[in-house]
């Protein structure tokens, strides 16, 4: 009988052990982050479409409201929240008048930066207690992933 560690990494093996790595790094950070948004008086749905807004550069309500499983008045409602607030500016896609698209501005840059950044520094910070050399070759095979899916620009 194989556990989860033993080879072979088969694709749904590695989503398992990528799930365990994935969610202790990630609950590392949840303290912290919940208390940003009670400092930012941000609820995780608002969180979440600053940082979709941020990764895409630019969204369309109705492409946030799939990616947030929201109906799209809810998204729409929210939308209107975080304009008022500063933290975001909607205005017409030139391509077509009706259609309506959200970008960060810079307070709302500022917002996902530093939430973006509370998550890296918790998991930096449980990442150091491993040893180096397994840290040096998670670093590999994330590097590896990386360049194989293309999810960074090449040097």
């Amino acid at each position: 009988m194989f556990h989860i560690l033993d080879p072979p990494y088969t694709p749904e093996r590695v989503a398992e052990l990528f799930n365990l790595v994935h969610s202790e790094l990630m609950g590392q950070s949840m303290d912290t982050l919940l208390q940003f948004l009670q400092r930012t008086n941000l609820s995780m749905p608002r969180l979440v479409s600053l940082m979709h807004i941020q990764r895409q550069q630019k969204a369309t309500i109705s492409s946030l409201s799939e990616h947030l499983n929201l109906t799209l008045a809810t998204t729409s409602q929210m939308i209107d929240q975080l304009v008022q607030e500063g933290l975001v500016e909607r205005y017409e896609a030139p391509h077509d008048r009706r259609q309506k698209l959200v970008s960060l501005t810079p307070l709302g840059e500022a917002v996902a930066a530093e939430a973006r950044q509370i998550r890296l520094n918790e998991a930096s910070r449980h990442l150091s207690r491993l040893p180096p050399d397994v840290l040096e070759q998670l670093g590999q095979a994330l590097s590896a992933a990386c360049r194989e899916w293309q999810l960074v620009p090449k040097p």
